[in-house]
């Protein structure tokens, strides 16, 4: 039932805003009163939260076993283009802050992969590693709103490869600069 209120709202989403949308037009659509409605969810920003958790869930689900951002970051971009709609009117919305959870939840679960594979062998704290992760997830994730907010115009592929050329190698980098403030005379 969860999906069908969720499939119902995306679908009203390509008709009307998300502050046009009432529970009542969800459960009509849906033949059901709203205290099925209210089983599930607490109002619609609730519904919107829950597609944004379960996109993310598959999301990584799908691509769990690779060793490159990337992917990750491609397909939290199409994933973004192909629900448009909800992406757009959520960003609009006072609850703007859904889509910057999933996109930090999603893209900070990645960005840690990329920076604990890189600092094998390295001494840094887990401090410094998490303060890179966060620092590259709300890089990322800055542009990606900034992409939400101007109409998602540009295509996935050229966001994330310009994205790619810019930071290559800079995961290491930030490490190595951590490292060597770690062992200002030198490593022993």
């Amino acid at each position: 039932m969860k999906e069908k209120f969720a499939d119902v709202l995306m679908e009203m989403l390509e008709l009307k805003t998300l502050d046009k949308i009432t529970i009542k037009d969800i459960v009509t659509k849906c033949g059901v009163s709203r205290q099925a409605f209210y089983y599930y969810f607490n109002d619609i920003y609730d519904i919107v939260e829950w597609i944004f958790l379960t996109a993310a869930e598959n999301i990584l689900k799908e691509f769990s076993d690779i060793d490159s951002w990337q992917f990750g970051y491609r397909s939290l971009m199409f994933w973004s283009k192909n629900h448009k709609a909800l992406v757009i009117n959520s960003y609009k919305s006072i609850q703007r802050e859904y889509i910057e959870n999933f996109m930090t939840t999603v893209l900070y679960r990645y960005i840690v992969k990329v920076v604990e594979s890189q600092a094998v062998d390295m001494d840094v704290t887990p401090t410094q590693k998490e303060f890179i992760s966060k620092y590259f997830t709300l890089a990322f994730v800055s542009i990606s709103l900034d992409w939400i907010r101007r109409g998602m115009i540009e295509e996935p592929d050229d966001i994330v490869n310009q994205i790619e050329i810019l930071v290559k190698g800079d995961f290491r980098k930030a490490l190595l600069n951590f490292e060597e403030s770690n062992f200002p005379e030198g490593k022993p």
